[in-house]
């Protein structure tokens, strides 16, 4: 499964300089410093670790504290990036944890049939014989495949379903359902439970 998202449209930066009444979206998160100049070690979460490199502004923590980019370039699984305004390994450190953040509206652009995981969650899980199946609330990463977490099964039990071609048959954003076939017992089991 691809885990992108279309763009969306840009919105007003609010006194603070970040964009107000924007979705945010998580592209990396804080590892570390890296040196004694300032430089920090960045956890990439995207598939696009070389956006940081087209990225004049990041922002950080949950307020969304906005940095200038001046530079970044890749390091083994991490990303190097210099921020104005954090000049030594203190500074650097007091930063690690956060998580960095952009507006939803600059997220690299996709092919009509990709999408980002965050767009998933709240979708109508159907299966392909139309029977409800619940929705989904979550998308878990696994190293083997992304699992759907999902919710108001006809048991009210959570089900673990792999995002995989195997299982998803399609996904429609604009109607907000995910068409399923998945493998025998997984939902029926919940389904004969509730009889």
């Amino acid at each position: 499964m691809s885990n992108r998202h279309p763009q969306r449209p840009d919105t007003a930066a609010s006194a603070s300089g970040s964009p107000a009444d924007e979705d945010w979206v998580a592209v990396g998160a804080v590892a570390g410093s890296f040196g004694v100049r300032g430089e920090l070690k960045i956890a990439p979460l995207t598939d696009f670790p070389d956006r940081f490199a087209r990225t004049a502004t990041v922002y950080l923590g949950e307020d969304h504290r906005p940095y200038q980019v001046r530079r970044t370039h890749p390091h083994k699984q991490h990303i190097l990036l210099t921020l104005a305004g954090v000049e030594d390994r203190d500074a650097a450190e007091r930063l690690r944890g956060l998580r960095i953040w952009v507006p939803a509206s600059e997220l690299t652009p996709l092919a009509a049939d990709q999408f980002y995981l965050h767009d998933l969650i709240g979708l109508r899980v159907r299966h392909v014989d139309g029977r409800d199946l619940g929705v989904i609330a979550d998308v878990v990463a696994t190293p083997g495949a992304d699992l759907f977490l999902v919710r108001g099964t006809p048991n009210g039990q959570d089900v673990l379903l792999p995002a995989v071609k195997a299982f998803v048959k399609a996904v429609d954003l604009a109607a907000g359902t995910v068409l399923v076939d998945p493998i025998p017992g997984l939902f029926d089991d919940a389904a004969e439970e509730a009889r």
